[in-house]
């Protein structure tokens, strides 16, 4: 019973102490000029209203970044020949004067073409890279299939899109095959948290809180078991607009959830994990 306690006390101490990195990595890839060039770019886009959101997936349902022309040229892209435009709503007020001499502001609405980045070419527009975690993990990767199994969750593998990794339903998860086996692990403790935390009727978490929770714990169980994931893991969550203060947050339920899993996984047992990083 005391080598249990002792155990707790232990795993307790090493995930608090993961999640203290974490939240300084997250800030400091916040304050990073990469970071803020990047949310530079994003400030000249606009929040589109929902009926125009609509608009937009119905003509394009794989845009990405939209924006009138003259936005483009101001990041020095032009729109491809031949393209055709993305049609929306823009607001258009008038005044009317009264016939005391008051002003009223009327607003009438008229259609105006966008297009989609994907129809523009030209300067490249500041991002911020999240890097592919290139490591070989075999053994854990083969546990966390356990864990899954164990917990009644159907896994695929499946080749998705690029730029998605794992998709989390009721009882099944899907991850993309396409990658290195300590990227394919990452995602799965990812996806696994999103079941243990977000798929529930009572979770209300917004989709940044929920990013946030399943990423935090896929870092710290894949750094309790050796598997660096840092670099992916704080620039993801700052991407969602993470920062240390919304980790303290949620530290109770990513602490709880990354120690069920690393449990699952059986550290407890003394099980010896090796990684080797990849060459090519």
């Amino acid at each position: 019973m005391e080598d249990k306690q002792n155990h707790i006390h232990q795993l307790k101490r090493t995930i608090d102490e993961s999640l203290e990195r974490l939240a300084h990595a997250v800030d400091d890839q916040g304050a990073s000029d990469d970071m803020k060039r990047y949310l530079d770019t994003l400030a000249w886009f606009h929040q589109y209203s929902w009926k125009n959101c609509l608009l937009i997936f119905a003509q394009k349902p794989e845009a990405t970044h939209v924006a009138g022309f003259t936005t483009w040229k101001k990041f020095d892209r032009c729109i491809r020949s031949g393209e055709k435009a993305i049609r929306i709503f823009a607001p258009c007020p008038i005044i009317d004067e009264k016939d005391n001499g008051d002003e009223v502001e009327r607003i009438f609405f008229k259609t105006t073409c966008v297009f989609d980045i994907a129809q523009t070419e030209g300067k490249e527009l500041a991002d911020f890279d999240i890097p592919i975690v290139e490591t070989v993990a075999d053994e854990l990767l083969n546990r966390l299939e356990q864990v899954a199994a164990m917990r009644n969750i159907q896994l695929e593998y499946a080749s998705l899109e690029a730029g998605h990794y794992g998709v989390s339903r009721g009882g099944a998860i899907t991850v993309a095959e396409q990658y290195s086996t300590g990227q394919r692990a990452k995602t799965l403790v990812h996806e696994l948290a999103h079941s243990s935390l977000h798929l529930s009727n009572q979770d209300t978490s917004p989709p940044e809180t929920a990013e946030l929770e399943g990423e935090a714990v896929a870092y710290v169980v894949c750094r309790h078991f050796g598997l660096d994931v840092e670099l992916r893991a704080s620039r993801y969550i700052t991407k969602w607009g993470g920062d240390g203060k919304k980790i303290a947050e949620s530290f109770e339920r990513i602490s709880r959830t990354a120690r069920e899993l690393i449990e699952g996984v059986g550290y407890a047992e003394g099980m010896n994990i090796q990684f080797k990083l990849t060459t090519g």
